[in-house]
C-alpha cells in the first residue's frame, strides 16, 4: 500500500512563521508547500471554481510525483444538488483537466442534511455521468448512506467512499475501490490556528489501524489533515507519518531553490 499524506489547503496566513518563512508571500506558498509535501487537497475549489490558467500554473509549481485532489464546487453539490449544474460542472472539469496527470482524485462532499432518501438517484446519476479521466471519492455526512446498497453501487462505479474524522458522523471503514481517501477534519471549535492545540493521536491511531486492516485490498491511501482537526495541519502530517513508521517530514526542504512563481497562483 502506497501512503501519501498531506494537508487540506495550503494558503493560510497563520502558517507564516510556523511553516512558511516569515518573508514568504502568498504567491510563494504553493511552491514551498510542494518542497515539503507530495499531496494536497484543494479546498478552495469548493467555494470558487479556478480557471484553467490557475490550475495549469499549480501543476507547474509542484514537482513530478506530486498529487492533487480537489473538491467539487458547492454550487454543484450543495446549492443545486447535482440538478441543472452542467455549466459550473463543465467549468470545474476544464480546470481540473489542466492538472492532469497530477490530479489524482476529485472529491464529492455532501451536506450533512443530504440524506439517502433525498438524493440517492441524483447522486448516482451524477457519478455515472462523470468522465473516466479522473478517480472519484464521495464523502457522506449523513448516516443513512452507510449501507450495503450504497457500498455496492460505489464498487460498481469504481468510486471510493471517503473515510473521515468529522463531527457530523463516523463512516465505517469500508473499501469500495482500489484506494482509500481519508480526511481528518475535526470541527470549527478552534478559532486560532498555527499550532497543535488538541492531542488527536487516538483518532490517528484508530484510522491507521483501519488502513492496516485493508492494506492488502488497496493500492494506495490518500490521507489529508485539515487545520481544524488539531490546530495545525503540517504537524499532524508529521505525527501521522511517525505513527505509520515513515520518516519525519523534512520541514527544512522548504528553503530549497524553486522554479519561481507567477501571480496567478494567488487563489
Amino acid at each position: 500500500m502506497e501512503l501519501k499524506i498531506g494537508c487540506v489547503g495550503y494558503s493560510y496566513p497563520e502558517w507564516v512563521g510556523p511553516f512558511y518563512p516569515r518573508h514568504a508571500t502568498q504567491e510563494e506558498f504553493l511552491e514551498m508547500y510542494g518542497k515539503v509535501f507530495d499531496l494536497l487537497e484543494i479546498d478552495s475549489s469548493f467555494y470558487r471554481i479556478p480557471t484553467p490558467e490557475m490550475t495549469r500554473e499549480w501543476k507547474r509549481l509542484v514537482p513530478d510525483g506530486f498529487a492533487f485532489s480537489s473538491k467539487f464546487p458547492k454550487i454543484v453539490t450543495h446549492e443545486r444538488e447535482f440538478r441543472q449544474a452542467k455549466e459550473p460542472l463543465e467549468r470545474f472539469l476544464r480546470a481540473m483537466n489542466e492538472l492532469r496527470p497530477k490530479a489524482k482524485v476529485l472529491l464529492v462532499q455532501l451536506a450533512p442534511s443530504y440524506t439517502m432518501i433525498r438524493g440517492e438517484e441524483e447522486l448516482f446519476d451524477f457519478l455515472r455521468s462523470l468522465p473516466k479521466d479522473f478517480r472519484y471519492a464521495v464523502e457522506f455526512r449523513h448516516g443513512s448512506w452507510f449501507n450495503e446498497t450504497v457500498f455496492e453501487e460505489l464498487r460498481k462505479l469504481d468510486v471510493a467512499m471517503a473515510w473521515s474524522e468529522v463531527m457530523y458522523t463516523e463512516p465505517p471503514p469500508v473499501v469500495t475501490t482500489d484506494f482509500v481517501y481519508l480526511r481528518f477534519i475535526g470541527d470549527r471549535s478552534l478559532k486560532k490556528l498555527g499550532w497543535v492545540q488538541i492531542d488527536r493521536t487516538p483518532e490517528m491511531k484508530k484510522w491507521l489501524a483501519n488502513l492496516r486492516a485493508v492494506e492488502d485490498k488497496i493500492e494506495r491511501a490518500y490521507v489529508f489533515f485539515n487545520n481544524h482537526f488539531a490546530g495545525f495541519g503540517p504537524t499532524c502530517v508529521d505525527t501521522f507519518r511517525g505513527l505509520a513508521g515513515l520518516p519525519p517530514v523534512d520541514f527544512k526542504a522548504i528553503h530549497a531553490p524553486g522554479a519561481g512563481q507567477k501571480r496567478i497562483v494567488d487563489f
